[in-house]
């Protein structure tokens, strides 16, 4: 099924532009001798999105009047805000316009906007994104700012996040706590050098550091970490079933990396490691939360109290804002 799903949708990657005969307007330009020079040509943006809503509603993109918008300020090279939801006023020149209609063909082959875009933004900060490399979803924000307002008042943190990715929950959090440190392991080569990468854009690489890593029964954190402790461990493993790939959107099935999804049969394999590793490397009192799949929660809460009692303890869980129980809080005794 993902081969074929995969074929159809680079073929619709590598179809010619569908070519258009936009009404353009020309400036007139009277040089010192008289003579007249035809200006560089511009079409109303207006007219460029013509027809394109039906075209990503048939590709069963949803949400169409935000894609384009993205789309259109990112090739006007504007911020999101700035532009007007009905485009008024805003020009395309030649090239912003075959930027613009090549970047639609892509999201109608359901390429994530995130990778067409280059960049996006994760609370207050912009992050840098690549197609191998994990999308935190808008829910990870909530989860994020709930430990946040947790560990506002805290002197100093030492924290370490298990599965970086871009480095977006990390970076926010030292983007709004100056009294947190981070350090972070993540087993692909390409996200390992993206956070990096992100931190240095951020100027927040001198309290960030990241290690390309992978966790492993009994070999939790790389050799130099594996002596250190930490006052709160923050994770989003992979919380999806196997079995439930197949019912994955093509943006995931395609663009994404599936590592960073796979949490096994139950969805609680990477989560598993989390609890061991925590045990080793939480200071006693250093809290542990992680971000799950909304039937999860309750199996953690009988995982703690079967497995682990008299070491980790079961703190509490909390909603996302589609009411569903995402995120758990647990405790090192």
């Amino acid at each position: 099924m993902f081969k074929n799903l995969t074929r159809s949708v680079r073929h619709l990657n590598s179809r010619a532009l569908t070519h258009y005969n936009y009404a353009t307007s020309t400036r007139s330009i009277t040089s010192g001798s008289g003579t007249n020079y035809q200006a560089k040509q511009f079409v109303a943006v207006t007219k460029a999105v013509e027809g394109w809503v039906q075209k990503l509603e048939d590709a069963g993109v949803h949400d169409t009047e935000f894609n384009l918008k993205c789309i259109v300020s990112h090739v006007l090279k504007r911020k999101f805000n700035t532009v007007p939801d009905n485009f008024s006023q805003l020009q395309f020149d030649a090239k912003q316009l075959a930027d613009f209609q090549r970047f639609l063909e892509a999201r109608c082959a359901r390429m994530p906007l995130q990778h067409i875009i280059g960049e996006w933004d994760f609370m207050d900060i912009t992050l840098k994104t690549a197609p191998s490399v994990f999308i935190p979803r808008p829910e990870t924000e909530e989860f994020v700012r709930l430990v946040i307002v947790n560990y506002m008042d805290v002197k100093h943190v030492n924290m370490l996040e298990v599965g970086c990715g871009s480095g977006a929950m990390s970076l926010s959090m030292l983007h709004e706590l100056p009294q947190v440190e981070a350090t972070a392991i993540e087993r692909s080569k390409a996200a390992t050098v993206l956070a990096a990468e992100n931190a240095k854009l951020l100027g927040l690489q001198k309290r960030f550091q990241v290690h390309n890593h992978t966790m492993e029964e009994d070999q939790y954190l790389p050799e130099p970490l594996q002596d250190k402790k930490y006052d709160l461990i923050i994770s989003n493993p992979p919380y999806v079933k196997t079995e439930e790939f197949q019912f994955l959107h093509p943006e995931v099935v395609v663009y994404e990396n599936l590592n960073a999804l796979d949490g096994g049969s139950d969805g609680l394999r990477v989560a598993r490691l989390v609890f061991d590793l925590a045990c080793h490397h939480l200071h006693s009192g250093g809290k542990l939360w992680l971000e799950l799949g909304n039937e999860h929660p309750p199996l953690v809460k009988t995982i703690m109290h079967l497995k682990y009692e008299g070491r980790l303890n079961f703190v509490g869980s909390y909603y996302d804002q589609y009411k569903r129980e995402r995120f758990v809080q647990i405790e090192k005794v």
